[in-house]
């Protein structure tokens, strides 16, 4: 089946931004009465909800966390580096002709400004930032509209089970890469199409898609 677009998630699935993201928020909880992020491989391992109750970040406070946060790490923008190997994934799919964008959390700002700074802003098309932390499948059904792309003919690509889940709504495959900030285990739990251990096993996963093979885990 082609592969027309491929949508990524921007922190950790693009840029290795999980230091930068515990570092952060660790300097924010004391000023919110939140408690610090200190085992970072537990909460790898544990879902986007269940690490804001044990973190005591409730729902209705989240919005204003989430501007504090990502309004420090627009001052980082800059600094932050892809993922090895994802600059060669987004340079060959571009060659290819398949439309690339992202769709984040994160400003877009912030985004634009580590894409440029890596060279790499010029594959994507356009860059979505999304201000909820949840509902990013609303915001896939919006590109998909926008671009005229059949859900069978696009794929996202993040590192957690939000991401996978967002995509399940939407009916888009998706692909779940372990460098981020969930774990493998994790993300196999929420069954997404594929799972990507290495970012120089991306091309495979999108060859693997056009070819119509059935989902696999890398």
């Amino acid at each position: 089946m082609p592969l027309k677009l491929v949508v990524w998630d921007f922190d950790g699935t693009l840029a290795d931004s999980l230091p930068a993201a515990v570092r952060i928020f660790n300097r924010l909880a004391p000023q919110f009465g939140y408690a610090p992020l200190g085992d970072v491989a537990a909460a790898r391992n544990t879902g986007t909800r269940q690490l804001l109750r044990q973190l005591g970040v409730s729902l209705w406070r989240l919005p204003r966390l989430v501007r504090a946060f990502q309004a420090a790490a627009a001052e980082e923008a800059d600094q932050l580096k892809l993922v090895p190997g994802v600059g060669d994934a987004l340079a060959a799919l571009a060659a290819g002709g398949t439309r690339l964008g992202v769709l984040s959390s994160n400003r877009e700002d912030t985004i634009r400004r580590c894409l440029r700074a890596n060279g790499a802003e010029h594959h994507f098309a356009f860059v979505v930032g999304y201000p909820r932390l949840f509902g990013k499948a609303k915001a896939l059904r919006r590109i998909l509209r926008a671009e005229h792309v059949a859900r069978t003919d696009a794929l996202y690509v993040g590192d957690e089970q939000r991401d996978v889940d967002a995509a399940r709504r939407a009916g888009v495959t998706v692909a779940a890469v372990t460098w981020g900030f969930h774990t493998a285990d994790l993300l196999r739990a929420a069954a997404p199409d594929y799972v990507v251990g290495d970012a120089r096993e991306l091309p495979a996963v999108f060859a693997a898609h056009r070819a119509g093979a059935p989902p696999q885990q890398l």
